[in-house]
């Protein structure tokens, strides 16, 4: 279950977030050199330089002293999971399945972390500490 007194872990999906920023960037400041009269152009990639920054700061796994919650994107809702409501855990490739249900509902669903937008050191943190708190539900 985890001790008592650990700490609240965060985790954010940076992996390539960087590469975006400086890509649009550089894309606004060619298009406004280029042909500034296709600001509509400019309009979508400082829409997508401001989801970018956004989700740069956006904190994507935490997990607490008794729970996990994910947000998945900037725009759906977090996804909370009480420790004791995990059946099980499954890792794969890119991905961890989490099997749980919910005490209120009982309904059973699956919470599903896709790894691939986490950078190497993050990545490692996060099943690293996935392991130490949830090793008695790996199956």
């Amino acid at each position: 279950m985890g001790s008592k007194n650990q700490a609240i872990k965060q985790f954010y999906a940076r992996r390539f977030v960087m590469l975006r920023i400086v890509i649009c960037i550089i894309a606004i400041i060619v298009i406004l050199n280029i042909a500034p009269e296709l600001w509509y152009n400019i309009t979508l990639f400082l829409l997508l330089l401001v989801i970018s920054i956004f989700q740069y700061f956006m904190v994507y796994i935490t997990i607490g002293e008794d729970f996990i919650t994910l947000r998945p994107a900037p725009v759906r809702s977090d996804i909370s999971v009480l420790f004791d409501e995990i059946k099980s855990v499954r890792y794969e490739h890119q991905k961890i399945f989490i099997e749980y249900c919910n005490k209120i509902t009982k309904q059973k669903s699956t919470l599903k972390i896709s790894l691939n937008v986490l950078d190497n050191d993050t990545k490692t943190e996060l099943l690293n500490t996935l392991h130490t708190v949830l090793k008695d539900k790996t199956s």
